[in-house]
């Protein structure tokens, strides 16, 4: 019972954080019942996979399906142990007393030598090996605490809502839209699949754009959780690192309309600002 309180509070304090997730939620329920051709059955049933996506999604198995699909793994080796333990505690401890709201948190590494650090689930941080043989000691704090600041304000309960919840939900009402369609082939049935699948395909398009200026609004957040706690300098020497050793690309306009991450060099203006660095005069 109690985990079932916890998942329905996850919920709904994340949808509250995001409501713009609940239209997506209608939209993609809609959706599926007009593809099941509105027959009665289809309001319910359609609801209940739902609401069993997503109890899944916010639950220890979306945690764990997280971790797997981002192939983490815990801390295994004295050294990672000795060095990367200290360092969360620290950071943990300090959010925790800032925010004593602050759920339990488990870090993880990824053995990779990009240099990235994630959050995800509800419980979940991971940094790749890249991002430990990289960074400081203090940017690595830093890079926590940005972390830490994204569970914190349920920005990665985004990714369990979209990409577990919704992709459980896809696989399980998928055989119903066959089975529909094979009893109701008619061509007005066609035509209205098809005109309301295009109607959707261009709200979905128009979603991705807005999550993703959530998405830029949330890690400009997290970096001034990160300066709150005092790792301000600590992360602008981290995004400079970051922007060092950037390629950059030329994207094209569509790809930078649905970018999850501001630029980095507006990040690290944004925080000197705030920093109150000098400049010289133009």
């Amino acid at each position: 019972m109690d985990s079932i309180t916890r998942i329905v509070s996850d919920f709904r304090n994340f949808t509250s954080e995001n409501p713009m997730y609940l239209i997506c939620s209608f939209v993609y329920y809609l959706a599926s019942v007009t593809f099941l051709f509105f027959q009665w059955w289809a309001f319910f049933l359609v609801a209940i996979i739902y609401i069993i996506s997503m109890g899944i999604a916010f639950s220890s198995i979306g945690e764990w399906l997280m971790r797997t699909f981002n192939h983490t793994r815990r801390l295994e080796t004295a050294q990672e142990k000795n060095f990367l333990r200290p360092l969360f505690r620290e950071v943990y401890n300090k959010a925790k007393a800032a925010n004593p709201e602050l759920g339990q948190i488990s870090l993880f590494v990824i053995d990779n030598m990009t240099v990235n650090a994630c959050a995800m689930g509800r419980h979940t941080i991971a940094v790749t090996k890249g991002a430990i043989s990289t960074f400081s000691e203090d940017e690595l704090k830093a890079i926590l605490c940005h972390e830490i600041a994204h569970i914190l304000h349920y920005d990665t309960a985004a990714t369990l809502y979209a990409l577990v919840g919704n992709g459980i939900f896809m696989l399980l009402i998928l055989p119903l839209k066959l089975l529909a369609s094979s009893m109701r082939d008619t061509r007005f049935g066609q035509v209205v699949n098809g005109i309301f699948g295009a109607l959707v395909a261009v709200f979905m398009f128009l979603m991705n754009i807005a999550m993703a200026l959530d998405s830029r609004e949330a890690e400009r957040r997290a970096d001034e959780y990160a300066l709150k706690l005092g790792y301000g300098e600590e992360m602008v020497q981290a995004l400079y690192l970051l922007e060092k050793i950037n390629l950059g690309s030329e994207s094209s306009l569509i790809k930078r309309l649905i970018a999850s991450h501001p630029r980095l060099t507006a990040r690290i203006e944004r925080l000197e600002i705030k920093l109150g660095v000098q400049v010289e005069e133009e």
